[in-house]
């Protein structure tokens, strides 16, 4: 009795969250709180079916040092990074040079780089003008939570002070979208044109790296404008949760069945291959494949959580999809072997 109270209160709680799919200038905004862990991040990525690849991402976080990821793949070049600090934060979507710049809310946002980076021979100048475009509508994560199995991980833990502390973790606003990411990388002088299927997030509240055990997040735009995500979480403090989205011809499909991290995730850890069984709404069942083909590694807060990007080639039912298979786990409960 005492359990279906507690799921009752949770499921109330969670589905009365503030909801800003109806205001575009709010989910563009830079989100800032001066309070402990609080976190504004964006990341962008793109893929190309000639093997190209671009990842960013600025996170702005009060009362800590800010995060960056900046990195692009050429067949031709190989991987470049840039790992120093980008410089003094701006007031929009800024560190030193890199910066993001909304165009139209929900629809165009525009990237800018000018500086180094470098690859594993040498120091490279780089220049990016990258335009992403969206091509699906903005997804609102309150919906890819599947309420009914959050609501019951949360009952089934002892509520404390600080245990709800904790589920701040849980609380934060996330978006994501599909599009495309087209424009120019220029290296050393020499100009690229880029074609990109891109996926990009916006998301800000508590994050606490330490607090996390291991997520997956496998995200990406299909060959006909679909786009999907599968996204799943395990906390110190918390059990198993899952979230997604399917959008095809333009519908969010949210996701509604999913299987359990070891049945996929286990042996090896981080797989180089995979396949899941996905549902989602109107009856809509999947199956996502991917086969990794390279892979981008973080440290986040001096190695207290360790990221894995995976880029992949992958299937959803007849379609190419070009995918992100983010893998990440905590040093202190996974020991990974490459």
């Amino acid at each position: 009795m005492i359990l279906q109270l507690k799921k009752w209160l949770i499921k109330k709680q969670l589905s009365n969250r503030e909801i800003l799919t109806h205001n575009p200038l709010s989910i563009e905004a830079k989100h800032q709180e001066d309070r402990p862990y609080y976190n504004d991040s964006s990341y962008f990525n793109g893929i190309d079916q000639q093997g190209n690849f671009f990842l960013c991402r600025m996170s702005f976080r009060y009362q800590r040092s800010n995060e960056h990821w900046l990195e692009f793949y050429s067949p031709q070049h190989g991987l470049l990074r840039r790992l120093a600090p980008l410089g003094e934060e701006g007031e929009g979507f800024q560190q030193g040079s890199l910066r993001f710049e909304v165009l139209e809310p929900l629809k165009k946002c525009k990237i800018y780089y000018e500086g180094e980076m470098a690859s594993a021979q040498k120091v490279h100048q780089v220049r990016i003008e990258l335009l992403f475009t969206a091509h699906t509508p903005m997804v609102d994560f309150q919906g890819a939570m599947i309420l009914e199995e959050t609501a019951d991980a949360i009952a089934k833990e002892s509520w404390t002070a600080s245990f709800f502390d904790q589920l701040k973790e849980i609380k934060k606003m996330h978006f994501e979208q599909g599009g495309k990411l087209t424009g120019t990388i220029s290296i050393d002088g020499q100009v690229g044109q880029f074609n990109f299927y891109s996926m990009r997030d916006h998301s800000w509240g508590t994050r606490r790296w330490e607090d996390w055990k291991r997520h997956c997040w496998i995200s990406g735009m299909l060959d006909n404008g679909d786009c999907i995500n599968f996204s799943m979480i395990k906390y110190r403090f918390l059990g198993q949760l899952a979230a997604g989205f399917y959008i095809k011809n333009g519908q969010i499909n949210f996701l509604r069945s999913h299987p359990d991290f070891d049945s996929f995730a286990s042996d090896p850890l981080f797989p180089q291959k995979g396949s899941v069984q996905l549902g989602f709404e109107n009856n809509i069942n999947v199956q996502l494949d991917w086969k990794r083909k390279h892979m981008v590694p973080y440290k986040m807060d001096q190695g207290n959580y360790q990221i894995y990007e995976g880029i992949s080639n992958g299937n959803v039912g007849n379609n190419q999809a070009f995918l992100v298979t983010e893998f990440g786990f905590n040093p202190e409960k996974y020991a990974l072997n490459f």
